[in-house]
């Protein structure tokens, strides 16, 4: 018997492992990267829809924010009379967007270099087909908005 789901699982550890390398000069794992993107896009955010987004428990959000608030990549703020919290990036979150985007790029040009273009992009639809079998949604879309 052969388990389909064993060579993908391995694929996207593999994957994720090239993306940590990517990402290396930046001092951000993977999901921090995808956090500061989502901010980037989003704009100041409220703390709870940030962990919605990413299906996070709001503890492991809270955890993940204090880190990047102590290494200066974002701000929390809240309005007076508002309970939530809303988080923005600061001008040093800012200047990693860049980085962050050359290290997917790079993880990118690595999997259409493997498969070629057009097999690059079966693979991506067959996985999102697969993710959203699953019950997930694209990691960074707020409830209501998955296209």
């Amino acid at each position: 018997m052969e388990i389909l789901f064993h060579p993908i699982l391995h694929a996207a550890h593999l994957i994720e492992a090239h993306l940590r390398d990517a990402l290396a000069e930046t001092g951000l794992q993977p999901r921090q990267a995808r956090v500061l993107l989502a901010i980037a896009e989003f704009g100041p955010i409220k703390q709870v829809q940030l962990a919605q987004a990413f299906d996070l428990a709001p503890p492991t959000m809270t955890v993940m924010l204090t880190r990047l608030e102590r290494d200066g990549l974002v701000n929390r703020h809240s309005k007076a009379g508002d309970k939530q919290t809303s988080i923005a990036l600061t001008p040093a979150g800012l200047a990693l967007l860049p980085k962050i985007e050359r290290a997917w790029l790079s993880v990118d040009g690595f999997i259409r270099q493997s498969f070629g273009a057009a097999e690059a992009e079966a693979f991506s639809r067959a996985a999102c087909l697969l993710r959203d079998a699953l019950g997930g949604k694209p990691p960074h879309y707020l409830k209501g908005d998955h296209p």
